[in-house]
């Protein structure tokens, strides 16, 4: 695998971080019983999130690394249908779509 193909992996995975914590800080505001913790957890994803798209920095100019990182739009979406049940209209879905678009042409000039 090549440097600049690592950076993309990481930024993608920092992406599922980033969603992941959005999903637990609207659990947060679903479950006032535990609103604590799953802020904490949502918290302990960011700083995850941060570290691996840090380290993605390392290869990758951030003049990429920073599109690619409109993934989490994708991410956050799909678990949030996944995780929570929230409906996406057709017109969200293109969005998503057209982000993902997006990133796959600035991934292919990295």
């Amino acid at each position: 695998m090549t440097p600049v193909m690592l950076g993309v992996v990481l930024v993608l995975v920092a992406t599922l971080f980033e969603g992941f914590a959005h999903v637990f800080f609207k659990k947060a505001t679903l479950d006032i019983a535990r609103k604590a913790a799953w802020i904490g957890i949502g918290v302990a994803f960011f700083a995850v999130e941060v570290l691996v798209y840090t380290g993605a920095l390392q290869f990758l100019d951030v003049s990429t690394a920073f599109p690619l990182g409109s993934v989490s739009f994708v991410a956050t979406t799909l678990l949030s249908v996944w995780l929570l049940g929230e409906t996406v209209t057709p017109t969200r879905w293109l969005g998503v779509g057209l982000i993902l678009v997006g990133a796959i042409l600035v991934a292919g000039q990295a």
